[in-house]
Formats: C-alpha cells, structure tokens, sequence
C-alpha cells in the first residue's frame, strides 16, 4: 500500500474569532440522507475533477456562511467542480455545516473540535466523497504551541484505494502587522521541523501541505522561507503565483498555497495548482459565499 501524508494549511484571510456556539461533541458527522433539499446542481461552474484523479482542494469560506444561501451555494461549487476532499476553513456555525453536508449526500465530513472558548471559534473542515474516500480516527496537534497555533492542526487518516494519506489541516495566525508574521514565522518553523522528522524516517515521507498561508510568494517574505526549501519541498502554486493569480481576492495575490514534498515528485510530477475563477463564473459569489478561492491539485487516482 502506498502511503502519503496529506498537510492542509490553512489560515485566516480576514479574522481570528467569531461567535459560532458550541463546539460539538465529537469531530465526526456524517451527511444525512434527506429529501429536505434538492440535489446539488452539477452545472454550477465547469468541473476540474475527473474519474481518474484524486482531486483535493482547500478553500477558506470565510465565516461560513455569509448569507442563508451559501451552504446551498458551497454544496452545488463543491458537486460541480466535482472535488473529492476538500479542507474548509473559517465554519463558524454547527448549524449551517450540517445543512452543507444534508446537502452534499455523496459525502460525509469531519469537524475539528477546537474552540478558543465554549462560544468563539472559526473551525476546519474536511469534507470527503464517500466510497471513494474512508477516514480515521481525527487527532489535534501541537495542543501547547498556542503562539503558533491558534488552533490546533487536524490531522484525519484518509485512505483512498491503495494510497494511504495523513490530511493535517493547520490554522495559522492572520493579521498584517509584523508580530503576527511572526507567529506565523514560528508555525512554519514547527511545520518544517514536524515534516523533515516524517522525511527522515519517523512518518510517511510524502505529503502535501496545501491551504491559506497568508503569506504570498511575491512579497518576498521570509516568513515561509523554511517551506521553500528545494530539497525538501515543491511549491506547487509558484506558477500561479508568477502569472498574477489571485487566491484571496481583496489583495490580488495568492494565499493560499499547495506544496508537495520531494517524495511525491515521482507521483505528481511537473502538476501545477489550479485556481478556478468563481467569482466570475457564479454570480454573486463575493457576497454569498468567501473572499477566497479554492486551491485545486489533481493526482492520479490510485
């Protein structure tokens, strides 16, 4: 069986709290069949998965939901561009995630169970295509590392076929000002240290890193320098990045960053993130639904 660990990093484009209620009282819920809601449109946006690759994405959905229509709207994006695990961030409501998954009735979801208080959180989520896709048991990382992580990462064990994959969703500190880089500096420090462990023998040498950095490639910012590190890592959103691409709109630049280890190179091979534009091909997407634009990397499916 091959064996791959998944990273998905994901941080805050705009905050850091809000009032969601209380965290739920486990991390696994599963979508419910339900004749409540429609099907989830198909036609939404042209698709970038197929039925012969592994398709994974992340995607901040900022402050899920917007509106009372986005879970709607996030369950037909997510059946259109027909996505097999996805990492959400910034779900800031237990009652609106149930109602994406009742909608989504081809997959089933895990939530993390963090909260900074009993009321205040915004979580990760992983959202996988059911029997494709089966998972195990979700952990918390780093739970003491508050200055670097906020939220403890969420590591879910996702196996699909014969490729065996460690899905980490990581939550990093947001904000502009050079204090809050710095945590961030420090969370990539961890990050790098935790990952060259699974590199040199302790875990599975594969992974994927993939989510909101907050940090763009452009800047010349040495916040991510330790992730940039050619021999250990492949930047998979340098090329968009390059071109001009956007991930988080407002500012123009990509966040939001997908990075591979060396050890995936025989597997992904020259593969470049995708960046599909919605927020010109769904009306009203600004409004209903994030700021920010899903991150795209297809493999083939094992």
């Amino acid at each position: 069986m091959r064996a791959v660990a998944i990273v998905l990093l994901a941080t805050l484009g705009a905050c850091d709290l809000v009032d969601g209620g209380a965290a739920p009282a486990d991390a696994a819920i599963d979508a419910v069949a339900t004749d409540a809601y429609p099907p989830p449109r198909t036609d939404a946006v042209p698709a970038l998965g197929s039925a012969t690759t592994l398709d994974i994405a992340c995607w901040n959905i900022e402050n899920f939901p917007a509106t009372s229509r986005t879970p709607a709207y996030v369950a037909d994006l997510i059946t259109s561009l027909d996505l097999d695990v996805i990492v959400v961030e910034e779900i800031a409501s237990l009652a609106a995630w149930r109602e994406l998954l009742d909608r989504l009735p081809a997959y089933d979801a895990v939530l993390s169970t963090h909260a900074y208080t009993p009321t205040s959180y915004q979580k990760i989520g992983l959202i996988y295509r059911r029997g494709l896709v089966t998972v195990g048991a979700p952990e918390l990382l780093f739970v003491t590392d508050s200055y670097g992580f906020p939220r403890p990462p969420l590591r879910v064990p996702v196996t699909v076929g014969a490729l065996t994959v460690d899905v980490i969703g990581v939550h990093l500190k947001a904000g502009a000002d050079a204090a809050d880089a710095d945590r961030r500096a420090a969370a990539a420090r961890t990050l790098d240290t935790y990952l060259r462990g699974h590199l040199a023998g302790a875990g599975d040498p594969e992974f994927v890193v993939l989510g909101d950095y907050n940090e763009a490639l452009t800047d010349g910012s040495q916040v991510l320098a330790p992730l940039l590190a050619p021999d250990a890592y492949r930047m998979r959103t340098a090329a968009a990045a390059s071109a001009g691409e956007a991930s988080f709109i407002p500012s123009g630049k990509i966040i939001d960053h997908i990075l591979t280890s060396v050890a995936l190179d025989g597997l992904v091979g020259d593969r470049a993130a995708v960046i599909p534009p919605l927020d010109v091909q769904f009306p009203g997407y600004l409004g209903n639904v994030s700021d920010h634009l899903p991150v795209v990397l297809s493999l083939p499916q094992p």
